[in-house]
């Protein structure tokens, strides 16, 4: 069986997928949200991209006055 490797994005990466501006993701990265992330060094930072996908798992959005 291959190892596999899993992709980091970059913040704007993040940022594109859930169609957020980069300051409101850069909010995101914490416990509870978008969390682990990678912190290279004070300035870098990546985003597994399993996390990306647990936050949007979890998420529920229901617009007032839509009902499903």
């Amino acid at each position: 069986m291959k190892p596999t490797v899993e992709q980091h994005l970059t913040p704007a990466e993040v940022a594109e997928r859930l169609r957020l501006e980069r300051h409101a993701v850069a909010r995101l990265f914490r416990p509870g949200r978008i969390w682990p992330i990678v912190r290279i060094n004070a300035r870098v930072v990546r985003v597994p991209a399993s996390s990306v996908a647990r936050f949007l798992a979890g998420c529920t959005f229901s617009p007032k006055g839509i009902q499903a």
